[in-house]
């Protein structure tokens, strides 16, 4: 199964507040990774994103703060005009080198 790769620099590593909603059921307490990278636009123009990402393995991201790196990423489309990404289960980030791409470049990369 090939997947992509997102690259940038890794700002913040987090957990959601938890609470029970009005039926009594549990929300919230995943771990998130904050990514912030280029988006090259057709212009030529490079716009910053943050991206805000679920993470099950948040342990090997944490020592990677502050640094550029790269990690496979999942992409889902819903809808029309959306668009949702995702870490896989098991994904492990690398420091980014410069022979990669950059966040909004596409590469595919095979496990």
């Amino acid at each position: 199964m090939s997947m992509l790769t997102m690259s940038g620099t890794l700002l913040n590593v987090f957990k959601t507040p938890e609470g029970k909603n009005k039926e009594g059921e549990s929300f919230g307490g995943n771990q998130k990774i904050q990514v912030l990278g280029s988006v090259f636009l057709q212009n030529g123009e490079e716009r910053k994103q943050l991206i805000d990402l679920t993470c099950h393995e948040v342990d090997s991201f944490e020592p990677l703060l502050g640094k550029e790196i790269s990690f496979p990423v999942g992409v889902m489309s819903p809808a029309k005009n959306q668009t949702i990404y995702f870490i896989p289960r098991g994904s492990v980030p690398s420091i980014f080198t410069p022979s990669e791409t950059k966040f909004g470049d596409v590469q595919k990369v095979k496990f």
